[in-house]
């Protein structure tokens, strides 16, 4: 379990590297995250936290997109 919870905590820092707000901002809310849930102990709760953790990530891949697509748009576009 220790894996896939460290894997997480990886994929949204490298997620959080181009978020509008920054990586500090990504940083510090996935670490209030993860201190809310460290008592889990079953593994079906924390096979949940897992999930919800990755469907943040995908979030956060598209608010960088969208934040590439609107800049593209101003720039060539009125």
């Amino acid at each position: 379990m220790q894996g896939i919870v460290r894997d997480l905590y990886k994929r949204l820092l490298f997620a959080g590297r181009d978020y509008p707000k920054g990586l500090d901002f990504v940083r510090s809310k996935a670490k209030e995250a993860f201190f809310k849930n460290k008592d889990l102990t079953k593994e079906v709760d924390i096979k949940k936290a897992v999930a919800y953790g990755r469907y943040m990530v995908k979030e956060l891949e598209g608010a960088k997109t969208l934040k590439k697509y609107r800049t593209m748009k101003q720039r060539y576009y009125d």
